[in-house]
């Protein structure tokens, strides 16, 4: 037996002395921006914040801990119901990825309802998740939103949205209506481990850890339910070919579908739904099936949604050079472009916020 005992923790000790060399060459010929991952897969598979932790994510020169409350929102914010209480919904972009809280757009539009309505109890939620797509919210809601209770949900659609919700196969369209399916199923053992004190602090001490996390992400988390959209080895519904040619319209009767929904879960649940947009579209960058839904709106605005694009505000106030405001080697906006989407979204937010006042004195 000691003999036996004696062989295993040879084993271990190899192992460990393994890991601590490979983590020195890491170090030396492989540095890496250590990352803690706070995002996850519902069994559904869409996209959320983990709920209750915190978690690290360095960036060059840039070192950020982000705080998320009981409901996967970021910050530690406490929903007072009788607040009104007004959702964020949105990417990383509204999310706030590589800022600070207080410069995340959210925080700056928190900040201008606090001074321009000190009697009001206004309060922003920032409900932002990197990597969703438009199809990622209504199963979100249903399982958020009631507990969350928003008087007021504001989309930020951004330039891949649409885009997004053509890949995850989220919902597929037949006739004329959405249909549940799915492309990616996350492992549960993977989701358990995202969740353990023991695997979130390697993620944060070990630069060797990032780079196997960052493998697994890509090669194990997931299972492709389509088999890359095979209309053969499919397990799941999915969209005819000719789908993701823009041209043939499904992506854009997909997305005024799913927009559809938000609507009616806002209706079916005592809130108002607003769309607007990051301000950050044009025709060369943003993706094809997106941009398509996004003319339709600034065309033909349905009657029953708040439309309100940013679009031409952000593009006279940076010229159409989105460079100036992003983050160096990253494609999120940095403080001044968070500033700019704040600005520019005070200028119809401001007079609805004003109306809303008046609804609620009255």
């Amino acid at each position: 037996m000691k003999t036996r005992a004696g062989k295993i923790l040879l084993v271990l000790a190899g192992i460990i002395l393994a890991f601590i060399l490979a983590e020195i060459l890491v170090r030396v010929f492989l540095p890496q921006n250590k990352m803690v991952t706070w995002i996850e897969m519902h069994p559904r598979g869409f996209m959320m914040n983990q709920s209750d932790i915190e978690a690290l994510h360095e960036f060059d020169d840039r070192t950020l801990r982000y705080q998320f409350n009981e409901w996967g929102l970021r910050g530690n914010k406490k929903i007072q119901q009788d607040d009104i209480n007004i959702l964020l919904l949105g990417d990383s972009f509204t999310f706030g990825l590589l800022l600070n809280q207080q410069a995340t757009y959210a925080s700056l539009l928190q900040d201008r309802l606090h001074a321009n309505f000190p009697s009001a109890d206004f309060q922003i939620l920032n409900g932002g998740i990197g990597g969703t797509g438009l199809a990622d919210w209504p199963g979100w809601l249903n399982q958020k939103g009631e507990s969350i209770s928003p008087d007021i949900i504001i989309l930020y659609l951004n330039y891949m949205d649409v885009d997004r919700a053509l890949s995850k196969n989220l919902y597929v369209v037949e006739d004329s209506k959405l249909q549940n399916s799915i492309r990616w199923k996350p492992r549960k053992i993977f989701m358990s481990l995202g969740r353990m004190g023991w695997y979130r602090w390697l993620q944060e001490h070990s630069e060797l850890t990032n780079i196997l996390v960052k493998l697994a992400w890509r090669d194990l988390y997931f299972s492709d339910q389509t088999d890359n959209f095979s209309q053969q080895n499919s397990q799941v519904l999915i969209p005819p070919a000719d789908a993701f040619d823009p041209k043939s319209g499904y992506s854009l009767q997909l997305a005024k579908l799913l927009t559809e929904q938000l609507q009616i879960w806002c209706e079916q649940n005592g809130c108002r739904f607003i769309l607007t947009t990051t301000g950050f579209f044009d025709e060369n960058s943003t993706g094809a099936h997106t941009f398509s839904y996004y003319k339709s709106l600034v065309n033909e605005t349905p009657e029953n949604i708040y439309f309100f694009d940013n679009t031409p505000c952000v593009h006279e106030q940076t010229q159409g050079d989105f460079d100036n405001i992003r983050i160096p080697g990253d494609s999120h906006p940095n403080e001044r472009g968070a500033q700019i989407i704040a600005d520019c979204s005070w200028n119809w937010l401001q007079p609805f916020m004003e109306k809303e006042v008046i609804s609620h004195e009255n």
